[in-house]
């Protein structure tokens, strides 16, 4: 008597593909849980970007009222003592720091980025960072300024 042919799947089949896509899965739940455990939180992530983004409004305010000219690494942050205003102040687990870049030496912000050849006197460029409370920068904002 010949025996038919089924088209199904068999018993021992059927668990070895359990078993392979369950150490799969393991897998790729143990890597999400580790890289959501060392991110920072989206909450303090939040208000570390509008604490750098309301230092560099302040800054651009600065050289819209100092001029182009007029901005030097000694005045470009209206928050540094002995100024400062009611705006600059951060909540005591944050803390904000602002850079002013220009001239030779200091053109960039990094090895591939150049804010400007020293022949060139038309862009400054500024960077502006925010540390959480736990002192790891959870936001960074670089910005060039032309003069115009």
């Amino acid at each position: 008597m010949a025996r038919r042919s089924c088209g199904g799947v068999s018993l021992i089949e059927l668990i070895v593909f359990i078993l392979v896509v369950s150490v799969v899965m393991a897998g790729l739940v143990l890597g999400m849980s580790s890289a959501v455990r060392t991110a920072p939180e989206p909450r303090v992530m939040h208000q570390g970007l509008q604490l750098a983004q309301g230092r560099m409004e302040l800054i651009l305010e600065q050289k819209i009222r100092l001029g182009f000219a007029g901005l030097t690494g000694a005045n470009f942050d209206p928050c540094v003592p002995p100024g400062g205003q009611e705006a600059c102040l951060a909540p005591a687990t944050f803390a904000v720091l602002s850079c002013f870049y220009t001239g030779a030496g200091t053109r960039g912000f990094g090895a591939a980025s150049t804010c400007r050849t020293p022949a060139d006197v038309n862009y400054t460029c500024v960077r502006v960072r925010a540390t959480g409370p736990d002192g790891t920068t959870v936001a960074e904002l670089d910005s060039m300024f032309a003069n115009y």
